[in-house]
């Protein structure tokens, strides 16, 4: 048989493109020593086995070319190319199979997709099985034995549910893969017992073909059941977040009610993530028993439910704070719950939880309550957007409102309060319309400084006092204060004249803090008032190391010192405390002449509709 006749013949009819020059040298050399005759020639074929891997020729391809050349044979040639190939196929699977084998496992077991031992086990036992096969070829041992396998495998199959197995045609293509994969493996046992290692070869090539398809499928499998977890909470096993937000797509005509657990961050913080846990599991366990139509772990301590109407969330939310309580160090604890409820359509889930944070965690929130509180951010949306254009087109309007000195030797206005009006087209703001949402905007502090610059060029020419209103806000901000420091130096005569009143509720935040800001700007005689003083009853000791000229007393006593006698008790508590630590004390709200009479020889000075009402301009001249 002349060999290169044979490489150039098939060649010449392209059967075997993929074979070069190269690859033609060594494919001459390897049917030499397949035809050769000598036993020292075991070594030297398992050799070129060993090779044909080494230089990545393809097996299927090799059988194939094998195949065509066998024709060309005399019997006694063909006798002998099929008892050399299997040394040949020897040599070949000692390079293949270890590095294939150890390339396998570690793919799936590195593989994200596969999840849980348990689960792996029909995939384990395959690479066990190959490894042991790997081992029996280098030690001549018998091979491993996988039939009792088959049975299993279905059974493990048909135990399997979800959306993927409910595919019947998905389930049968695992379950044929899985008997042509067993059903390989065994016709490869056979042929490797019988050391016809060629053929061996062949089969095994489609084994693991089959093997990774079954791989693949399992990994369809191990996928949609991980994607499947994402919907369930696993401390409580209730459905999450992700499965209330596709079930709204779902289910319709009904309610969802969602709560948390009040102080539950207490708990964890106090005794430890397993109490807090153990919490959860009891309200999910009630809620497993409840008349709900489907109950939730939306996250943290927040759960959910869907119920028929209104009466059955409320009745359900009622139940839920009288049956839960956890025992700890052998003390009983009541767990206590907030909610809000709505209808359950697309963003209900916003705005119940909304409703929970705008709610100060107070008891249950009804379906008009929400619309109510939505109602109220899309107004202060729209009125922040208001604020923004009053602020660039500078309509912040200084008002005056004038306060009455009621010394006897002077006995008239002597000072005024200057206050925040704002122009929007024909109207006129008052702070009641605006102010909350002002406080909130991230461009309040634009409207303090206004106020500030038209302040000093009102009474820059002028021998009145005159005060501002300071929050905490404008005493922090830099901008702030530059611009005061920048007027008290540039109208050091105006800044001796200007009173920054602060109001008590936000003096009880930081004393020390008010205090600093007071010592800055005394070196231009600035005087500070506490506005509003008395309105949260505090004990006047707090304000004792204070650095403050004026108390204004609260409105709400003077309104009422007519008809109460525990506010006019109150009224002298607040002048006793003026008095004791040198303060000038003022009189707000006076809206009428009885007022008037009754406070002008208590008080220092007196504010208020009596006196006149704010105006865009001083009511009073100076004489």
């Amino acid at each position: 048989m002349d060999i290169n006749m044979f490489l150039d013949d098939e060649m010449g009819k392209d059967y075997f493109t993929w074979i070069n020059d190269d690859e033609k040298e060594f494919l001459e050399h390897m049917l030499h020593k397949l035809l050769g005759t000598d036993d020292s020639n075991i070594k030297v074929l398992e050799q070129v086995g060993s090779d044909i891997y080494k230089k990545g020729i393809n097996f299927s391809k090799l059988a194939i070319f094998l195949d065509l050349f066998s024709y060309k044979l005399t019997l006694e040639q063909k006798e002998q190319l099929r008892k050399n190939e299997n040394k040949l196929a020897y040599g070949y699977l000692q390079q293949r199979l270890p590095k294939e084998i150890k390339t396998l496992k570690l793919g799936i077991n590195n593989n994200t997709n596969f999840v849980g031992k348990s689960d792996l086990a029909i995939v384990d036992e395959l690479l066990i099985w190959l490894e042991t096969l790997v081992d029996s070829l280098f030690n001549d041992t018998k091979p491993p034995r996988i039939e009792h396998r088959i049975n299993e495998f279905i059974d493990f199959v048909e135990q399997r549910a979800g959306l993927f197995f409910d595919d019947e045609e998905v389930k049968e293509d695992f379950l044929k893969t899985n008997k042509e994969l067993y059903a390989c493996a065994i016709e490869a046992v056979n042929f490797f017992e019988r050391k016809q290692y060629f053929y061996f070869c062949i089969i095994y090539i489609e084994m693991i073909a089959l093997f990774l398809k079954m791989a693949t499928l399992l990994s369809g499998m191990f996928v949609e059941e991980e994607l499947l977890s994402i919907y369930i909470d696993p401390i409580t096993l209730l459905p999450n977040r992700f499965q209330l937000i596709k079930d709204i797509q779902l289910i319709q005509n009904v309610y969802v009610l969602i709560f948390n657990i009040k102080s539950f961050s207490r708990f964890n913080v106090s005794y430890g993530y397993d109490i807090g846990d153990a919490i959860l599991k009891k309200v999910a366990k009630f809620l497993m028993k409840s008349d709900a139509i489907k109950s939730y772990r939306i996250y943290g301590d927040e759960f959910a439910i869907l119920v028929e109407n209104p009466q059955q969330a409320e009745e359900i939310y009622k139940k839920l704070n009288e049956s839960i309580n956890i025992v700890i160090e052998g003390e009983k604890y009541d767990i206590l719950f907030y909610g809000a409820y709505d209808y359950f359509i697309p963003n209900s889930l916003e705005s119940c939880e909304f409703a929970l944070f705008k709610g100060n965690k107070r008891d249950i929130i009804n379906s008009a309550e929400i619309k109510g509180l939505i109602a109220n951010v899309k107004d202060e949306i729209s009125l922040t957007q208001k604020l923004k254009e009053i602020m660039l087109q500078d309509n912040i309007v200084p008002y005056y409102q004038p306060i009455y000195l009621t010394d006897k030797k002077i006995d008239k206005v002597l000072k005024y309060e200057v206050l925040m009006r704002l122009r929007y087209g024909e109207k006129i703001l008052e702070p009641a319309d605006f102010m909350e949402t002002l406080l909130k905007a991230p461009f309040y502090v634009e409207f303090t400084k206004s106020i500030l610059i038209k302040s000093f060029k009102m009474f820059e020419n002028s021998t009145m006092t005159f005060s501002v209103n300071f929050s905490l806000q404008d005493l922090n901000d830099k901008g702030v204060n530059i611009l005061l420091e920048t007027l008290c130096l540039k109208y050091p005569e105006t800044a001796s004249r200007l009173t920054i009143e602060i109001l008590e509720n936000e003096a009880l935040q930081d004393f020390d803090q008010l205090n600093q800001f007071f010592k800055r700007y005394r070196k231009y005689d600035i005087k500070y008032a506490l506005d509003d003083f008395g309105s949260g009853y505090s004990n006047f000791v707090q304000f004792a190391n204070l650095d403050i000229d004026f108390l204004k007393i609260d409105g709400t006593i003077i309104s009422n010192l007519l008809e109460s006698d525990k506010m006019y008790k109150l009224l002298d508590s607040v002048l006793e405390f003026a008095k004791t630590f040198d303060l000038l004390s003022v009189a707000e709200f006076v809206s009428n002449q009885e007022l008037f009479e009754l406070l002008k020889d208590k008080v220092d000075m007196i504010q208020g509709y009596y006196i006149g009402k704010p105006e865009p301009y001083l009511f009073y001249e100076e004489e």
